[in-house]
């Protein structure tokens, strides 16, 4: 029987059919996924009545051929939430991952979020839930009605069930910020010092469970985050392994049994800022890396040569290109300047980091000789990858032996894959599905509906 898997990217929206005996991955439907406008130039917000209607309708379609499904499974883009009312119907945007709201100035030059760190025993960082939470209490911008808040995951299952109250795995949780990793709860009492209101917040799972059913009688499993999803869907090999993945941002993922051996917890306190350790499955955790401007970074750059062919009187720029796209003749480019000398240096912070959403990028290095589109690409491409070996290096471990590379700017950029391998010193294979976060979406699903026992049995059917 088949699996029904649906992924909810900041960019793009993806459903899958997934085979729960051949661990094959029968037919993909992808749509894209879109931001509102924004109020203010600070926010980065999405319509979650326009992402159920797409999800809605691709449902419908795949049911007609499928018939019915084992079970839905159901992974989401983390951080951002949005706010219910009492029928469990959306009362906002979702207030994604990239909205800055609580990066701008609150208390004695302090954002809202560094603001919030006092408070908090982990990281709080603009983007995370809870911090924009905070920026919405402290400026009367909860809207009237609200009674939960949850992720865009949560909510989907809440459609898709027709329930009125949200609930929230913790691999999603975690990442709205004063989550307490050991308890696998929300820091009650840090938040009730902060000001927050309790009632707000979602109740949460913790294991591989059911959330409800479609009127129509399939299992809707709990949504979960799509980092912890990518992982389960990439890596076989756990403790060899260390997953990268390039898409809109990009992060390194490796699976921890306890966040002290990492090196990166003293006491309940991080000790590298840049890193986060988040819940995984079957009692695991994953210490992440995250940059906000892995692939946008890369994006940045096309939309620059994109304006230059403008400037040129080439206005789209597309007759005599693929799908309307320069991203092949980059990737041309870039196998070429990955191997020229006097290197352009690109610092790829162009939205900030978590820590500091203040600082910029940079390129460097720059000579009457080596600026050329070829140099410049390749450029760019070190600097994504140099960001990364940066959040890696305090934790890497004799026992890795090889990069799982995920997500399309890796899948369709050689360049990248080859930079990749020899900045971190391992050989780099691909993850065995392109749409990493719904395969694990849907290998989840299966540990939820006692296909499997647990979700690492799981993980070995995927193929």
């Amino acid at each position: 029987m088949a699996v029904l898997s649906l992924d909810i990217g900041t960019t793009k929206i993806c459903a899958l059919v997934f085979d729960e005996y051949t661990g094959t991955v029968i037919e993909t439907r992808e749509a894209g996924n879109v931001f509102l406008a924004p109020p203010h130039p600070w926010n980065r917000q999405q319509d979650p009545e326009e992402i159920f209607r797409i999800l809605d309708g691709i449902i419908s379609d795949l049911k007609k051929k499928y018939k019915t499904f084992r079970a839905i499974g159901i992974s989401c883009q983390m951080h951002g939430i949005l706010y219910l009312n009492g029928a469990g119907r959306a009362v906002s945007p979702l207030y994604t991952w990239q909205d800055q709201s609580a990066a701008l100035p609150y208390s004695g030059g302090e954002s809202y979020a560094s603001y919030l760190a006092a408070f908090s025993p982990g990281r709080v960082a603009p983007g995370f839930g809870l911090a924009t939470c905070f920026y919405h209490l402290k400026t009367n911008g909860i809207p009237s009605g609200a009674k939960k808040l949850c992720t865009i995951g949560d909510y989907i299952a809440m459609r898709l069930c027709r329930s009125s109250l949200p609930l929230t795995h913790i691999t999603n949780a975690a990442g709205l910020g004063f989550f307490d990793l050991r308890g696998a709860c929300f820091d009650m009492g840090s938040l009730e010092r902060a000001g927050f209101d309790l009632s707000l917040l979602p109740d949460l799972s913790a294991g591989a469970r059911v959330f409800g059913e479609t009127p129509d009688g399939i299992p809707v499993c709990v949504a979960v985050g799509d980092n912890q999803a990518s992982f389960l869907g990439a890596v076989r090999d756990l403790k060899e392994s260390v997953a990268v993945n390039i898409g809109t941002g990009s992060q390194i993922s490796l699976v921890s049994s306890d966040p002290a051996r990492a090196g990166v917890f003293k006491g309940r306190a991080l000790e590298v800022p840049a890193l986060e350790v988040r819940p995984y499955f079957d009692d695991l955790f994953l210490v992440v890396g995250a940059s906000l401007c892995g692939g946008r970074a890369y994006a940045i750059l096309e939309t620059f040569f994109r304006d230059v062919l403008s400037m040129a009187g080439f206005v789209s720029g597309a007759a005599s290109l693929s799908d309307g796209s320069l991203y092949p003749a980059m990737n041309e480019l870039a196998l070429a300047g990955a191997d020229s000398g006097g290197q352009i240096l690109v610092d790829t912070l162009f939205a900030g980091s978590r820590e500091d959403p203040s600082r910029r990028g940079s390129i460097g290095n720059i000579s009457e000789d080596n600026f050329t589109p070829a140099n410049l690409v390749a450029g760019f491409l070190n600097g994504i990858a140099a960001e990364l070996y940066a959040l890696y290096e305090p934790v890497r471990e004799k026992a890795h032996k090889k990069i799982t590379g995920s997500g399309n700017a890796i899948r369709k950029n050689e360049a990248l894959r080859r930079i990749l391998s020899e900045k971190f010193n391992m050989p780099l294979e691909l993850a065995p599905h392109e749409e990493e976060a719904a395969c694990g979406a849907a290998l989840f699903a299966l540990a939820c509906t006692g296909a499997f026992k647990n979700v690492s049995e799981a993980r070995y059917q995927a193929r």
